[in-house]
């Protein structure tokens, strides 16, 4: 008797393991696909956002083109004058050596930002990642009469990120601060066009990035539906920037809030651990 209870217990307990086995293995299957989906919606965010930014991405490339063009219509006027030095060239061809490799090098983050590929994690300088951005929204911000700011502490420790993704964290809240920024008139007694970046290490061992603008601010019915998938205030938009933003930095170990500044505008901060720190939701897994 005492046998066959055992048994009939062995069989339960085995029943209950594989149940679990099965049950362990659809949720690893579904977190697969919601990754998969994630990464997807990701992407065709950063295509979109790329489309929208076409106006002043031409701008940026056509800067160094136009400075070749210059340039080598100096070269050509010199080779004209039988009686010029050749040698007079050099530098003139170096100039146009560089502007050359600064419209490679826009045209190569551009691919790198839009291309597909799997999230990679390593030891990242964010003050870098930062800066990268602004270069891709600079003709925006010139065009718009904004002034922009970057503060930053001395040192900075680097961050545990996917470069990429962050990027277009801070690519996202820079074109939504500029789009707000647009609608100020300049000139108008009290209204001013500025755009503040601030990096700085807070404690915890977090690394803080903040961005804040004078614009317009947002309503508090808006402020409770900014991170919703699908809800935007531009009649083009995706409604997808701030809901993926928030997801990217909290995979990251991070926090993504938002606020409306006393003194007109809005502020958007979210927090990176420091690498070498493990974030609590990886601690966890």
């Amino acid at each position: 008797h005492l046998e066959e209870l055992v048994a009939d217990r062995t069989q339960e307990l085995s029943s209950i393991n594989e149940q679990l086995r099965k049950e362990i293995t659809e949720r690893e299957q579904a977190e697969e696909i919601a990754r998969q989906h994630q990464e997807k919606l990701a992407h065709v965010a950063r295509i979109n956002t790329v489309g929208e930014m076409a106006s002043g991405l031409a701008h940026e490339i056509n800067q160094p083109l136009a400075a070749i063009a210059t340039y080598t219509q100096g070269c050509l006027h010199r080779l004209r004058k039988a009686d010029d030095d050749p040698q007079k060239l050099g530098p003139i061809l170096e100039q146009i050596i560089v502007q050359a490799q600064r419209a490679a090098t826009i045209v190569q983050h551009l691919r790198n930002f839009v291309t597909k590929g799997k999230p990679h994690r390593e030891p990242t300088d964010i003050t870098q990642v930062v800066r990268r951005a602004v270069s891709l929204v600079r003709g925006e911000i010139l065009s718009n009469e904004i002034k922009l700011d970057i503060l930053q502490d001395a040192t900075l420790p680097p961050v545990n990120a996917d470069a990429i993704q962050v990027e277009q964290v801070i690519l996202n809240l820079l074109r939504n601060a500029i789009d707000a920024l647009s609608e100020v008139k300049e000139g108008v007694e009290g209204d001013r066009k500025e755009l503040k970046i601030m990096l700085d290490c807070c404690k915890n061992q977090e690394i803080s990035i903040t961005i804040s603008d004078t614009g317009p601010g947002f309503s508090d019915d808006t402020r409770d539906k900014l991170s919703s998938p699908f809800f935007s205030t531009k009649p083009e938009g995706m409604g997808l920037g701030l809901a993926i933003s928030t997801t990217i930095i909290e995979d990251h170990g991070g926090r993504l809030s938002h606020e409306v500044n006393d003194a007109g505008g809005a502020t958007f901060r979210f927090t990176l651990p420091a690498n070498g720190r493990r974030s609590e939701r990886h601690a966890q897994a």
